[in-house]
C-alpha cells in the first residue's frame, strides 16, 4: 500500500512527514524571531489566525546533534513555507526554505535508519532514484522538547569559575 508524504529539504537532504501528521502548507508572510530561544527555533508565524512556533530542522539535526547558539543569524529566502503538524501537536511546525511536495511510497520497502539517526528517523525510503529520510514525528516532538528545555536553562559556571 502506498501512503502519502509530505516531502521537503533540509541540509541538503530529503525528508518527509507521513501526511496524516500534517495539518497543513503554509507559505509564510514572515516569521518573528524569538529572543534568547535556542537556535532550533527558527521563530514563529502567523497561520489562519494562530501562532505557530517553526522548528528549524536544519539546525535541530546539526552534525554532532549540537543546534546553532541562541541568537544566531537566520537565513531568510525569498520562499518559505510552515509544514503544520497535525493536532494535538498543531502549535508547531517545520520551516521548510524549498520547495514542498506530496510523493506516495509503500512502507514495506523501507530500509532501517543508520544507527546514529535512528532515533528520529522512522525509516528510509527509496523513491525513483532518491533516498527519503521519513521522520519519526515522535521522535522529533521528543528531541525539539529536550532541545528547548536545554537551551533555556540557566548556564551554571564549574565550581571555582565565576560568570
Amino acid at each position: 500500500m502506498q501512503d502519502s508524504i509530505i516531502t521537503f529539504e533540509a541540509r541538503s537532504e530529503w525528508f518527509g512527514l507521513a501526511a496524516r501528521d500534517v495539518q497543513e502548507v503554509a507559505r509564510l508572510r514572515g516569521v518573528r524571531p524569538v529572543p534568547c530561544a535556542p537556535g532550533v527555533i527558527a521563530g514563529l508565524a502567523e497561520v489562519h489566525g494562530r501562532i505557530v512556533t517553526l522548528i528549524d530542522l536544519a539546525r535541530l539535526m546539526a552534525p554532532g546533534g549540537e543546534p546553532a547558539a541562541r541568537g544566531a543569524a537566520r537565513e531568510r529566502s525569498g520562499d518559505e513555507y510552515g509544514v503544520v503538524l497535525a493536532p494535538p501537536r498543531d502549535h508547531l511546525g517545520i520551516l521548510v526554505r524549498s520547495g514542498v511536495d506530496v510523493s506516495a511510497a509503500a512502507t514495506e520497502d523501507a530500509e532501517p535508519p543508520p544507527g546514529e539517526a535512528s532515533g528520529w528517523l522512522q525509516a528510509r525510503l527509496p523513491i525513483g532514484d532518491r533516498l527519503l529520510n521519513l521522520l519519526s514525528l515522535p521522535a522529533l516532538v521528543a528531541r525539539v522538547e529536550d532541545t528547548i528545555r536545554k537551551g533555556f536553562r540557566p548556564e551554571t559556571a564549574a565550581p571555582g569559575e565565576e560568570r
